[in-house]
């Protein structure tokens, strides 16, 4: 499955990318106890930028590094659980088979939009054989940019196009398109066949 975003180049791209900013991180994960001393009314914030930071790389290699048989939907469940966690959003696979490569990484790409479209927490419900999505929370939003990207309807590319293009991308490569159905309150991503 040939994907003009994700050819090997721009993976080791992303691998090394990646591994340079989680370098860095890993030192201040070391020194993070003598920062709570130094900072103690900032303690809490600064070990939970920390980790946050963490797993969202993480997540980031996840999804765009690997093989063409990763990730597996194990590997993405536990990394969505985690992310998940951090931003008080509780998570329900409704179906679990055992996916792997583009596909996962299509959902892994969607789940984190559904993430981050709830800045007050609230549900993710993944079902993989449906190929949907759905977020929902007090407050659900999903900037325009994104939403162009996913359609595949960019005129003028910037950084927060990004995901939507690997989205739009890996949906093709499926062959398939996202379906997006939003409002206040609910965000459902639905992967429509081409």
């Amino acid at each position: 499955m040939s994907n003009p975003y994700l050819t090997n180049e721009s993976k080791l791209l992303y691998a090394k990318t990646l591994h340079d900013i989680a370098a860095p991180l890993g030192a201040l994960t070391l020194c993070v106890d003598d920062i709570k001393k130094a900072l103690p009314e900032s303690a809490g914030l600064i070990e939970a930028s920390i980790e946050t930071l963490a797993q969202r790389i993480s997540y980031w290699r996840l999804m765009v590094t690997g093989s063409e048989q990763s990730p597996t939907y194990s590997d993405a469940a536990n990394a969505i659980r985690a992310m998940a966690k951090l931003k008080s959003v509780e998570v329900i696979f409704v179906s679990v088979e055992d996916y792997q490569g583009v596909y996962i990484r299509l959902i892994l790409g969607l789940v984190m939009l559904g993430l981050e479209s709830l800045p007050r927490g609230g549900k993710i419900s993944i079902d993989a054989d449906k190929g949907t999505v759905t977020a929902s929370g007090e407050k659900c939003y999903l900037s325009n940019e994104v939403k162009e990207a996913i359609n595949g309807k960019v005129e003028t590319p910037s950084s927060r196009h990004a995901l939507g293009f690997l989205i739009f991308e890996w949906a093709k490569a499926c062959g398939a398109w996202v379906k997006l159905e939003h409002d206040p309150m609910k965000l459902e991503f639905t992967l429509q066949n081409q």
